[in-house]
């Protein structure tokens, strides 16, 4: 069961101070803290009606992370976000693991009357459903719902987007979630869906992390769309938005040193490259109040995660015993090591001894004793038809990702068959017609590929996608690679005219054209990975990790030293 709703409200201090509500980030609210809350609501409605309203800029921050009936949402913190709202003057609304009623009220909060509107940012991290023609946010009491039903269990972004249109000078929806889903009926799918906001009103979406992230440096003044995006290559704006939109304006400082804006954006830029915790250190070091510090802060946490579970399972592998594996599975379920700890664990356990021979009992001829026989399992037609499949584990992942995107949730694409999978494939042969056994035969796998590419985005609206995505955003490296993988594009001629404007790229592509020369000459596993440090998102680094990888398979490591993390990743992969 998911805790009662937590959630408050924030009025700028332009508005008469602060007014706290129910509950705060996280906590739960009483019965007497509700009962005060609907008087509070009263006072509220009496002072809207004594005057007319005054311009104000608002922010709603909804952070839905322990849904009753779907996986819990990692990272869907947001009260960072809430905290810059609240700093930059913003009328916030923030709350966390809001049943839908409860999201409806903080949204609410933004048809207060507004003379002038001021900024809106609303931030939701959670679930989505889309179908029809409509997407809806979940709330996390929402238990299976249909295409009917689906609004009295979520909130539809149609809505939320039409209560922002009128801001000034904008307004920013920041959705975040990830691939994980939660189980609905016929006529829905997971996911936020298409959207088509109005104009003034800029949609991004991403993971958790990457949103909440996004939502507080946009209220850093002077901070553009365009720049936060920029940032964060996970993020995603859809078509229409305003990568110009500044919607904290600049403070104008006299003794500020001229140039200190191209400053900060150039040494990010660096340190995004780089992508270390130490260029991100650096960064926050020279600006620790600076327009992507925010955004630096959560890469920072990000990076040491991952860097403690390395450094826990290099101890391990070097340590090599059992107590170490322990230790490092009980730290990391499921770290990125996991399933090398648990081979090693079942290498290294001794075997149970063996049961030692009963004596031997002198023969008693006239006394036959019956020798008992344990029965083979049974194993049904159905199951023996699916193993002559031999499905390898990417045939597998194949026909897990197939039944998600059919909606039917396997839990995840690990290519482990599961409860969760077989119970997805009897779902899929029950609305199909086909006998309901849990396992495939190949005339289904058939069938089950070419649904799940009946409903697979075309190929205009892939361009479209990844136009946004690369190209959009700018920059000689996303215009080229919007053209090597759409030469033919619909922006495609869009990308040759701004890649020919462009002066500025062109030393720096030399110099990762040169290094990749380098590197495919020198064609060791060395070259590659110093490749790879220097350019890790470089238009050749997926090509220097194929090749390094197959490098390491053949057994040609070199004469060079390579660090003992690079060995122990190369090795479990």
């Amino acid at each position: 069961m998911c805790p009662a709703a937590a959630w408050q409200v924030h009025v700028a201090p332009v508005t008469g101070g602060t007014i706290p509500l129910p509950g705060d980030y996280g906590q739960e609210a009483s019965p007497m803290k509700e009962k005060a809350m609907r008087h509070l609501s009263l006072l509220l409605a009496a002072l809207v009606a004594a005057g007319p309203a005054l311009a104000e800029n608002r922010g709603v921050v909804v952070a839905n992370a322990r849904y009753q009936n779907a996986p819990e949402l990692a990272d869907a913190d947001a009260s960072a976000a809430s905290e810059a709202m609240k700093a930059a003057g913003f009328r916030t609304v923030a709350g966390a693991d809001l049943a839908v009623k409860d999201v409806r009220q903080a949204l609410a909060d933004l048809l207060r009357p507004d003379d002038s509107p001021g900024a809106r940012v609303v931030l939701l991290n959670g679930r989505f459903l889309h179908g029809g023609s409509d997407s809806w946010y979940m709330g996390t009491d929402a238990d299976k719902p249909d295409l009917v039903g689906a609004g009295s269990q979520g909130v539809p972004l149609s809505m939320v987007l039409d209560l922002m249109k009128q801001a000034q000078p904008g307004a920013v929806l920041l959705l975040g979630s990830d691939e994980a889903g939660m189980e609905h009926a016929a006529g829905l799918e997971n996911d936020i869906g298409p959207l088509t906001p109005p104009e003034g009103v800029t949609v991004i979406s991403g993971p958790p992390a990457a949103t909440s992230a996004a939502a507080a440096a946009l209220l850093r003044p002077g901070a553009s769309v365009g720049e936060v995006i920029g940032a964060d290559d996970r993020l995603v704006m859809a078509e229409g938005g305003d990568a110009q939109l500044v919607l904290v304006a600049a403070e104008a400082k006299a003794d500020a040193p001229a140039g200190s804006l191209d400053a900060d954006r150039d040494l990010w830029a660096e340190a995004a490259a780089k992508d270390t915790a130490d260029a991100y250190r650096g960064y926050l070091d020279r600006y620790p109040s600076g327009i992507y510090s925010a955004a630096a802060k959560a890469r920072l946490d990000a990076l040491g995660a991952a860097q403690a579970d390395r450094d826990l399972w290099a101890e391990a592998a070097a340590a090599n015993t059992v107590a170490a594996y322990e230790d490092y599975l009980a730290r990391y379920p499921r770290g990125e090591f996991a399933e090398a700890a648990e081979r090693r664990l079942a290498e290294l356990r001794p075997a149970p001894p063996a049961a030692e021979p009963a004596p031997v009992q002198p023969r008693q001829p006239e006394i036959q004793q019956p020798r008992e026989i344990v029965p083979p399992r049974q194993v049904s037609q159905a199951e023996l038809t699916e193993n002559r499949l031999n499905l390898s584990r990417a045939n597998r992942v194949a026909v897990q990702r197939r039944l998600n995107a059919l909606g039917y949730s396997t839990g995840g694409a690990d290519g482990i068959f599961g409860s969760r999978t077989r119970s997805a494939i009897r779902g899929w042969q029950q609305r199909n017609g086909y006998a309901v056994t849990g396992y495939l035969t190949s005339a289904q796998v058939g069938a089950l590929r070419t649904q799940a590419e009946a409903v697979a985005p075309s190929r205009d609206q892939q361009d479209r996608a990844y136009w946004q995505q690369t190209g959009a955003k700018g920059g000689a490296r996303n215009l080229r690679a919007y053209l090597d993988r759409y030469p033919d594009g619909i922006h495609a001629q869009t990308a040759r005219q701004r890649l020919a404007a462009l002066n500025g790229d062109a030393p720096r592509g030399d110099r990762e054209d040169r290094a990749w020369a380098r590197a495919r000459q020198a064609d060791t596993v060395q070259a590659y990975t110093q490749y790879l440090q220097n350019w890790p998102r470089g238009e050749h680094a997926e090509q220097a990790r194929q090749r390094r990888n197959r490098l390491i398979n053949q057994g040609q490591l070199g004469n060079g030293v390579i660090g003992l993390d690079t060995i122990i990743r190369e090795l479990v992969k």
